[in-house]
């Protein structure tokens, strides 16, 4: 390289060996470029975000050492004990269960439903959606329906947020239409969904598909006061 850089690959120098899942996050180990570090907890849901943490590890490696000194297991478990990720699989409320997560694309989208059923039991699920009129709107709800029970399907506030009836017609060609309610407000969206997940055992709730939508859900249950 022409500034004397070196590059280190994920998979090949360092990488994620094992993740195990857990209350509150997961359990990961990681083979460093210096060190392996065993069942180490990582307060975030994901195997995407484990691969975030392995490279985060081997980039503070580097670092400091240049790949050559382990770091102390006791400072990165406190690290990544404190590692927080706001809208993404971030769990908002419970009873009911209410997950947000910014997946506003086909492969954010795969990862949350990857996520979702690596973490989570849930029996049924109500997926509130709203998306953005420059995304690829099929393509995100595609995955998204594989596990939706039912869409509520919204609109943000955003100009660019796709408006409501049409995203509904677009969500009833991923499933079947029966699930598909359609409902202008976001904030009545979740809450409707909240009701239907406490009228049965097994229930959660998913908010996803734009940031947008995240952050009038989040505002709006601080309010109301069942955020966590």
């Amino acid at each position: 390289m022409r500034h004397g850089a070196t590059i280190h690959a994920a998979g090949e120098d360092f990488g994620l060996q094992r993740t195990v899942p857990g209350v509150g996050g997961q359990l990961i180990t990681v083979q460093g470029r210096a060190g392996t570090y065993d069942e180490v907890f990582l307060p975030l849901y994901g195997e995407h975000q484990a691969h975030n943490a392995a490279l985060a590890i081997a980039a503070v490696e580097s670092f400091l050492g240049d790949g050559s000194v382990a770091l102390d297991a006791d400072l990165l478990a406190q690290g990544l004990g404190e590692a927080t990720s706001p809208g993404r699989m971030q769990l908002l409320g419970i009873e009911p269960s209410v997950l947000i997560d910014a997946a506003h694309n086909p492969h954010g989208a795969a990862a949350l439903v990857e996520a979702v059923r690596a973490n989570f039991n849930f029996e049924e699920i109500a997926v509130v959606v709203g998306i953005l009129g420059d995304k690829d709107v099929d393509g995100i709800l595609a995955p998204l329906a594989t596990i939706a029970t039912r869409f509520y399907v919204t609109a943000s506030g955003s100009d660019r947020a796709v408006e409501t009836e049409d995203l509904a017609e677009r969500a009833e060609q991923a499933t079947d239409p029966d699930r598909v309610i359609a409902v202008s407000d976001p904030v009545e969206a979740v809450e409707l969904a909240r009701e239907w997940a406490d009228e049965g055992s097994g229930r959660g709730v998913l908010v996803t598909g734009s940031i947008t939508l995240l952050g009038e859900v989040l505002t709006a249950a601080k309010q109301s006061g069942w955020a966590l």
